[in-house]
């Protein structure tokens, strides 16, 4: 008995490739929120080349000091260059090593991390318009969309973590747009990413999550590359009994109509669709955090005896960390996370060091927070979190946050995702290839876009 319920299923993946590869006028919001989330990854992108897990990938992936035909594509916040896939693979990672780059709901995912790197990996192959790679990374972003709202949460809860697994088809799409696949070779592209989706959740907290990213990324490039030199899969891939949908959703019979509406109601804007991260850690945490931040003034030195955190039921999915024994780690607790902005202040990317996860401070208050399901918001989507803190004196001070910044509805400024970029990026360039490379990205939705951004970064790097 097949596991898809629906009218839908009846010649799904060639559908999904129809779309991915036709041609769309999509809105001006959705293409600045694109624009504004290619922008935001390319930052911590930059930042994140300067992490630990980025030495090992270098290390260990051929690169060259040059650019070339087969090796064309840049290692961002380098001076070498790889092939596409191995581009997509390390610029993948790094986007993603320090946690702050911007989410996907219903996806619970990383978009922007996996597309970008996909995209920007391809892009010398074919010296792509910056109106195609906004075209191409809003396809990009539907699947994971379009795929959460098929298969999640069950999909995240059984431990999956959808970065991986809708990221390869998602960068398969975007990729396969932007070399111009016809609907055959999408077909087979599809079917080939498919196989090759994966990442468990056990390995948050560690720098094989980042490398999840780095993973679909690569995997949807050789997918497209592979599809562009006749290389074959199963035309079916999405709709077999044994295809995506049916393995990942354990044979659980669902209705995957959504998939077979990609364009309609697109996903980036959605009430919760795409996020910006104001905090480089896990998004769950970004209630607390910002909560936190605003009771730290009010308490103003004064002993705290105990900390209530008050969380929904998906909280407890991804923050499986309470006393953290390094900074990944300590991005995945939300025990760590709110007892340092209780006590310290602001969070900021120097929040998670080994100096602040070691702090005694932090570590005495640790054992004295209560992390539960507050059955007011127990069914809540978007972590809404509330932190009551009691003082030694009695006194109590509570602050409840429902939808974290970054959010549609609380979207960062033009300023605010300025300050961001030269947060992370100033950590990779000099201030003047910073600038330069921030005012290629504002123009990316042109006619020249893509390559101006793609010379701004290899200039800045060199």
């Amino acid at each position: 008995m097949s596991s898809l319920t629906s009218e839908s299923a009846h010649d799904l993946t060639r559908k999904m490739a129809r779309f991915t590869i036709g041609a769309h006028q999509f809105p001006t919001l959705a293409r600045s929120r694109a624009r504004d989330a290619i922008a935001d990854c390319i930052g911590c992108m930059l930042a994140g080349s300067r992490e630990d897990l980025a030495a090992p990938l270098r290390t260990t992936l051929p690169s060259f000091d040059a650019p070339s035909a087969q090796f064309p594509a840049l290692l961002l916040g380098s001076t070498r260059y790889a092939a596409p896939a191995d581009a997509a693979l390390y610029n993948g990672t790094i986007a993603h090593a320090l946690d702050f780059d911007d989410t996907n709901h219903p996806g619970y995912a990383h978009p922007s991390a996996v597309i970008a790197a996909a995209m920007f990996a391809v892009a010398p192959l074919v010296s792509p318009s910056g109106e195609a790679m906004i075209d191409a990374y809003i396809v990009g972003f539907e699947y994971f969309g379009k795929l959460g709202r098929a298969l999640n949460t069950q999909h995240y809860k059984r431990g999956w973590h959808a970065t991986g697994t809708f990221g390869a088809l998602a960068a398969a799409a975007a990729t396969g747009r932007l070399l111009g696949l016809d609907e055959e070779q999408m077909v087979m592209a599809l079917g080939i990413a498919a196989s090759s989706a994966s990442g468990v959740r056990a390995n948050f907290g560690s720098m094989t999550k980042p490398l999840h990213a780095g993973q679909a990324a690569r995997n949807g490039v050789l997918a497209a590359l592979l599809a562009r030199e006749g290389f074959t899969a199963s035309a079916e891939v999405m709709e077999h009994r044994y295809g995506f949908v049916g393995v990942f959703n354990d044979g659980i019979a669902i209705d995957v109509s959504y998939l077979a509406r990609l364009g309609e109601d697109l996903e980036i804007l959605t009430e919760h669709g795409l996020a910006l991260k104001p905090y480089a850690a896990c998004g769950a945490t970004h209630p607390g955090i910002e909560a936190a931040e605003g009771l730290h003034d009010e308490i103003a030195g004064r002993t705290i005896r105990s900390v209530r955190l008050g969380v929904c039921d998906m909280a407890f999915a991804p923050l499986i960390h309470v006393m953290p024994h390094s900074p990944l780690e300590g991005k995945f607790s939300l025990h760590f996370c709110v007892a340092a902005a209780l006590l310290h202040g602001k969070v900021s990317l120097a929040t998670f060091c080994d100096e602040r996860v070691e702090d005694p401070a932090v570590r005495d208050l640790i054992p004295r927070m209560l992390m539960e399901s507050d059955a007011r918001w127990a069914d809540d989507g978007e972590f809404a979190t509330e932190v009551s803190v009691e003082l030694e004196s009695g006194e109590r001070l509570t602050r409840f946050v429902p939808l974290a910044r970054g959010k549609p509805a609380r979207w960062f400024s033009l300023d605010d995702l300025h300050r961001k970029f030269t947060e992370c990026a100033c950590v990779a360039l000099p201030a003047a290839g910073l600038e330069t490379v921030w005012h290629a990205l504002l123009k990316l939705d042109s006619a020249q876009g893509g390559d101006q951004v793609l010379a701004a970064l290899a200039r800045a790097s060199a």
